[in-house]
């Protein structure tokens, strides 16, 4: 599972025009794939029989496919691991010494391994998008503001 020590490598032109035709003709089959589905893999090493993986697993990726298709780079990562406080830093676009300061204040949860402090992943990013979404309602008022005193 991905760590966030790492940027992932966007695409290469050859490879985004690949996932794109991947990504077409894998489509049809998660819109008619019920709980699983079967694929056949070939190459070295690749299991005789065909492989069956869960319908979810299916549509990440399609998914995947499909970011790379559009030139982003993509990774998977593990919403239930933790991160470091320096991880947890650059997710929120803080300094670490602040992140450390959140963890302790409670603002986010976390917990100590030995003398370092570790928050799971999805806890760091329903704050972040917790306060996105609080500076976007501050942000609405004002704009409403604004228009109400004719300034925009």
């Amino acid at each position: 599972m991905a760590t966030l020590t790492r940027r992932p490598t966007a695409p290469s032109p050859a490879d985004t025009a690949f996932a794109r035709e991947s990504a077409r003709l894998l489509a049809p089959s998660l819109a008619a794939a019920n709980r699983s589905v079967r694929l056949h893999v070939e190459g070295p090493n690749a299991p005789t029989e065909p492989v069956t993986v869960p319908t979810a697993a299916f549509a990440l990726l399609i998914k995947i496919l499909n970011e790379m298709a559009k030139g982003n780079a993509v990774d998977v990562l593990n919403y239930e691991a933790e991160v470091t406080t320096g991880q947890m830093a650059r997710l929120l676009n803080v300094s670490t010494p602040y992140a450390i300061k959140m963890l302790d204040d409670g603002k986010i949860p976390g917990r100590l391994v030995g003398t370092h402090r570790r928050a799971r992943l999805a806890d760091v990013l329903a704050y972040r998008d917790d306060q996105y979404a609080a500076r976007q309602a501050v942000l609405d008022h004002m704009s409403g503001m604004d228009q109400e005193l004719g300034l925009i």
